[in-house]
C-alpha cells in the first residue's frame, strides 16, 4: 500500500516485479474469473481492472476511517458493485470490514470484523445481496480471552472443503478455522503481523502469506506511514487446494 505499487513475484526466485504503479494507493485486490486482476485505489476511491475482460460483480469492504492516518476504527460498510458499475451499500455499521471470501458454492459470504474481533457469515443472494448474518467466530478464542488493538483478523481465503485461512495479525499466525465445527485444524506461526494470504500454485495447495514486521515499540501505522515496516512473502504447503472459492 505504502509503496504504491503492485508487485509480480516469481515463487522460484523471489525476484518481483512492478506490475502497476498505484499513485492514490492500492490496497485490497482479487482475480475474475477471466484472470483480470481488479484492485482498489484509496484516496481516489475506485476500482481498476487491469487489462480489459468479461465484467462480473464485485463485492468491496469500505473501512469506514483512515487509520493509517490517525483517524480511530469507525462503522464500515459492504459495498456491491454491478457489472455497469453501479455501487450498493448491503451492509452497514461493521467496525472496520476485511478478508471478505465466498464459499464455493456460491451460497454463503464470509467478512472479518477486524475491530470487531469476529467473522461473520452472510446468505449471499443471486443479485448479489446479503441477509442472515451471524457471527461464526472471535479471533479471541484462541488468544486466552483476550482483547486488544491487533487481537483481530486481517486477511483471509477459503479452499475447496469451505474451510479459511485467517491472518492473525497481532498473534502472528495464520490458522485454518473449519466452519463446519468451529475448531482450528492448521497453524502456521510467523514473525511478525499476519497480514493476507491466499492459496495458489500449479496445484491450489500452496498458502502464500504476507508478514509484516514493525520495528519493535512502534505503532503499526505509524511506522507504516513512515515507510519503516518490512514486508515478507512466504509460502507453506497445505493438504487442502483452493478449489471454487473465491477470492
Amino acid at each position: 500500500m505504502t509503496g504504491r505499487k503492485i508487485h509480480t513475484v516469481d515463487p522460484k526466485t523471489g525476484d518481483k516485479t512492478v506490475l502497476v504503479e498505484v499513485e492514490d494507493q492500492p490496497n485490497g485486490m482479487c482475480f475474475a474469473a477471466d484472470g483480470a486482476l481488479i484492485y482498489s485505489s484509496m484516496f481516489d476511491t475506485k476500482l481498476y481492472r487491469y487489462k480489459d475482460g468479461a465484467k462480473g460483480r464485485v463485492s468491496l469492504d469500505d473501512t469506514g476511517a483512515r487509520v493509517l492516518h490517525g483517524q480511530d476504527p469507525g462503522p464500515g460498510r459492504l459495498l456491491r458493485i454491478d457489472p455497469d458499475g453501479a455501487v450498493s451499500s448491503v451492509e452497514e455499521g461493521i467496525i472496520f470490514p476485511n478478508a471478505l471470501c465466498i464459499s464455493p458454492d456460491g451460497k454463503t459470504l464470509y467478512n472479518a470484523e477486524t475491530f470487531g474481533y469476529g467473522l461473520h457469515k452472510f446468505d449471499l443472494g443471486d443479485d448479489g445481496s446479503l441477509s442472515n448474518k451471524q457471527k461464526v467466530w472471535a479471533a479471541a478464542s484462541i488468544a486466552g480471552g483476550a482483547t486488544g488493538k491487533f487481537v483481530d483478523i486481517d486477511g483471509g481465503c477459503m479452499d475447496a472443503e469451505g474451510g479459511i485461512w485467517l491472518s492473525l495479525l497481532a498473534l502472528e499466525q495464520f490458522a485454518r478455522l473449519d466452519l463446519k465445527t468451529g475448531t482450528i485444524t492448521h497453524r502456521v506461526k510467523v514473525e511478525g503481523h499476519a497480514t493476507a494470504c491466499t492459496l495458489g500454485g500449479d496445484d491450489g495447495k500452496t498458502l502464500y502469506m504476507l508478514t509484516n514486521w514493525v520495528p519493535e515499540g512502534e505503532d503499526l501505522f505509524t511506522a507504516m506511514v513512515a515507510l519503516k515496516t518490512r514486508c515478507t512473502v512466504s509460502a507453506a504447503r497445505v493438504d487442502i487446494a483452493h478449489g471454487d472459492a473465491q477470492p
